[in-house]
């Protein structure tokens, strides 16, 4: 402004701050008393409309104003809508068209206005007026108008065109008639609603200001701009379908605004700044964590809830591609709102149990890498992690781990359970899962399971286990092991274990330390598989350590051999940590000892397969103590019993009993007894010469006592001195049917555990209390309803399933009906079952006192 130039016109009219181009231009041409037409055409700028001067300078505009006025280009550049373009309206770059904005339906090819600020700046239109998000003058207060109070258009800013009278830049310059007479209100003195300087409206515009325009080309200023403009739509539109269900803070803000609803235009909202205000308000609400209405609005825009579904839900909502717009906290409020209503996979792919819920985004090549990080089976640490501290029948322990491996590549991705186990191999992971959710609850599956997984993507794995999945899975017995120097090994430490048995064992462990998993795809693992990692020497293992280093150099890989995860990677994590803080120097003094796996766990509070996923994230075993030979004859304890030396003699010498019947009577095998018979010098009977039993008895007695007394096999083969097989073999030569048609074996009857109780039986309990087992079987009855499945009972009650279900056949067999129906999602009693149930828990209850009386 010091240096006055000859092209510069020696007038000067500065702008006022925030004045847009055509607002100063007029205010510029009222100075010199004419339009602005004629002073834009004084400038050298014939032809050029200040509509579209205001949106965008061209280079020559700019340099012409530049000269002319003494303005800067950046001035003049900030005066304009130019610095706006891309973030929140769009312009054609060439014909400087205003195209459809981002947000709302107001292309700023008009200006609201603050009737006071006319008043003070002497009509001098602010450009942030033209912005969709400036809808209220927060130095006045006051909620800004979009049209002429008189004539009901859109005020323009500059006179378009000549005339003798030059309006003032306060008045309404819109034509009422023709091109003669114009609307000439003024502006300055419009009636405007005055908004509450704490309130809702106020609040809001200040918001937007600081969180939107203020930095509205970065990142955050754009998904708060998206969020807030999809919440307000829906609150414009609520307010027109459901207002009588919406919370009081609507009609709150329907007041500060004049308390008028907002207006629609061909069935959709407009986009004034009574609208935009009421909308806004209220989405600032609904997205303000820390406001006490903010769940009860989100739920209103959110819509009705809907019919509650028996079958958890695949989908959180059927129109959530609706909200994706919003951005990725609506979204994740709209999925964590869905939570309860989904299945445990949706929940582990939308991430609903977290804190940050997303819908899925990984790709193809993201769940692989994320699939060659994992082993088959969950890290022994990270499932002590997971599994809580039980003492019940936890038998499927490989199995839950295998079920959380493959949950663990759910999050975030768009796959499901099949897709995911067979990335890792795991085909029979139903009953993995079934057996996990028998264990651990859904909400720490859906939840702990997708903190795993996002800690797993965060860090890097040193073995690729889908490249080893490729390699060794085929079949264990191809894997290469010095038998040689095992055997030598198996000498020096006394040891036996050089049999091919034991070769084929030492196979599958090696392939346990390659694959980081059982081999194969099954959810038990051997029954010896225990007790053999458990009694491992160190030198054995040190050995198909050597080994699997050796298998892997040979395939050209550079990987450790094992690999358990830091305990730090876990940090921050709310998982339970009890197992682990068991100093690694006091496990290994108690293994040491030999001490057998139950009475180690007992002393460290553990069960005993946590021992087992304790032992192997440290690599530990317990080698089985030597011992020193017996002599011959020399045994740590004396026979007793009937295996005492005259009570044996007296039951087969005497009684002429057999040895399996003695050891049916002792509960031990037969070769426990035939031990016995030697120990205490007792001869053994000869063997029974062929034809001997067949010409002991004839056809007519066995037919006799077998079809027509109904006795067993067993019972015969008792008598006879035989075993039953001899019996059968007899049957069948002598063509005596074997459980003919008509003839059902009567049931054995037992006492009744109820006999002694002053309550009536039904007949179907009647039947029932004499069968074996059957107090057993009842106590078991009634802890079944509830569950999802008969295998997910039997879990959480610790026993087999073949036990429970082998015990519920028994019942309705004798009760003549059935008791449960499984066919739903969970195991309900039928009406009959009802009644027998209710009738077992008045029973037992009346036993239990009377077992609790006499004692």
């Amino acid at each position: 402004m010091t240096v006055w130039t000859d092209d510069r016109i020696p007038i000067w009219l500065p702008p006022v701050p925030g004045e847009a181009l055509d607002s100063w231009l007029e205010a510029y041409a009222y100075r010199l008393r004419t339009v602005t037409l004629d002073f834009v055409a004084f400038l050298g700028l014939r032809g050029s409309s200040a509509q579209k001067m205001v949106r965008r300078l061209t280079d020559r505009e700019r340099d012409v104003l530049a000269r002319r006025t003494g303005l800067s280009a950046e001035k003049l550049t900030a005066m304009t809508l130019e610095p706006y373009n891309e973030s929140l309206l769009r312009i054609h770059p060439v014909s400087r068209k205003m195209l459809h904005p981002a947000a709302w339906r107001h292309y700023s090819t008009t200006s609201r206005y603050c009737p006071h600020c006319l008043a003070e700046d002497l009509g001098r239109w602010q450009l942030p007026w033209r912005l969709s998000w400036t809808f209220a003058c927060t130095r006045h207060q006051l909620l800004l108008l979009d049209r002429c109070p008189r004539c009901e258009r859109h005020p323009p800013v500059a006179s378009l065109g000549r005339h003798l009278v030059v309006p003032r830049p306060q008045d309404c310059r819109s034509w009422v008639k023709g091109t003669h007479v114009r609307c000439g209100f003024p502006l300055s003195e419009a009636p405007a609603i005055p908004l509450p300087a704490d309130g809702l409206v106020h609040t809001s515009q200040l918001d937007v200001q600081r969180t939107v325009l203020r930095d509205h080309c970065g990142s955050a200023a754009r998904e708060r701009a998206k969020e807030l403009y999809l919440l307000a739509r829906r609150a414009l539109r609520g307010i027109h379908s459901q207002l009588d269900t919406a919370p009081p803070l609507v009609s709150e803000v329907l007041d500060e605004c004049g308390g008028t609803l907002p207006a629609l235009c061909r069935k959709q909202e407009t986009s004034d700044a009574h609208n935009v205000a009421v909308g806004t308000a209220i989405a600032a609400v609904a997205t303000d964590l820390q406001h006490p209405a903010c769940e009860e609005i989100f739920t209103w825009l959110n819509g009705p809830a809907g019919r509650i579904r028996s079958k958890p839900r695949e989908h959180p909502t059927s129109n959530l591609i609706n909200w994706v717009s919003a951005g990725p906290r609506v979204t994740a409020r709209i999925l964590a709102a869905s939570d309860s209503q989904l299945s445990l996979t949706a929940r582990l792919r939308y991430r609903t149990a977290t804190a940050t819920p997303a819908r899925p985004a990984l790709t193809d090549a993201e769940v692989s890498r994320r699939a060659s990080k994992l082993p088959s089976m969950l890290w022994a640490s990270w499932t002590l992690r997971l599994l809580p501290a039980k003492t019940a029948h936890q038998a499927r322990i490989p199995g839950i781990r295998r079920a959380c491996a493959m949950l663990m590549l759910i999050p975030g991705a768009p796959i499901g359970q099949e897709h995911a186990a067979r990335l890792l191999g795991n085909s029979q992971f139903r009953s993995g899962v079934k057996a996990l959710r028998a264990f651990v609850e859904d909400d720490r599956i859906a939840r702990d399971l997708a903190h795993l997984a996002h800690v797993l993507d965060q860090h890097a794995v040193p073995i690729d286990y889908g490249r080893r999945r490729t390699l060794f899975t085929i079949d264990t017995r191809e894997l290469p092991l010095d038998e040689d120097a095992l055997r030598h090994l198996c000498r020096q430490d006394g040891s036996r274990a050089y049999q091919t048995v034991h070769l084929e064992r030492a196979r599958w462990h090696l392939g346990r330390l390659l694959l980081g998993a059982d081999p194969g795809s099954g959810n038990h693992a051997p029954a010896w598989s225990h007790r053999s990692a458990y009694r491992m020497p160190p030198g054995t293992n040190a050995f198909l350590l050597d080994q699997a280093a050796r298998i892997l150099n040979d395939h050209g890989i550079d990987e450790p051999v094992v690999f358990e995860p830091p305990a730090h990677w876990l940090d921050g994590l709310d998982l339970p940590i009890p197992p682990l803080d068991v100093p690694t120097e006091q496990l290994r003094s108690l293994l040491q000892q030999g001490t057998p796996q139950a009475e180690a766990a007992k002393s460290l509070s553990l069960t005993v397969h946590q021992l087992r996923l304790l032992r192997e994230s440290r690599a530990l075993s317990v080698p089985e103590l030597r011992r020193p030979p017996k002599s011959a004859g020399e045994y740590l304890y004396p026979r007793q019993g009937p295996l005492a030396p005259d009570q044996l003699r007296d039951l087969y010498q005497r009684q002429g009993l057999q040895q399996k019947q003695i050891a049916e009577m002792v509960g031990c095998t037969p070769g426990v007894v035939r031990g016995a018979l030697a120990e205490a010098g007792i001869p053994l009977r000869p063997r029974r010469a062929a034809g001997e039993l067949e010409r002991s008895i004839s056809r007519e007695w066995l037919q006799a006592e077998y079809l027509d007394k109904g006795r067993r096999v067993t019972a015969i083969a008792r008598e006879l001195h035989a075993d039953s097989t001899s019996i059968t073999k007899l049957l069948d030569k002598w063509n005596i049917p074997r459980s003919p048609e008509g003839r059902v074996p009567p049931p054995r009857v037992f006492p009744s555990p109820f006999a002694g109780l002053a309550a009536p039986l039904s007949p179907a309990m009647q039947r029932i209390s004499t069968r074996r087992n059957s107090l057993q079987a009842l106590r078991r009855a009634v802890l079944v309803v509830g569950h999802p499945s008969l295998r997910a009972a039997a879990l959480a009650l610790g026993i087999p399933r073949t036990s429970l279900t082998g015990h519920l056949r028994m019942l309705e067999d004798a009760a003549g009906f059935a008791l449960f129906d499984c066919s739903t999602h969970r195991v309900i009693a039928t009406q009959r079952g009802q009644a027998l149930l209710g009738e077992t828990r008045q029973l037992l209850t009346l036993l239990d006192r009377a077992i609790c009386g006499s004692e």
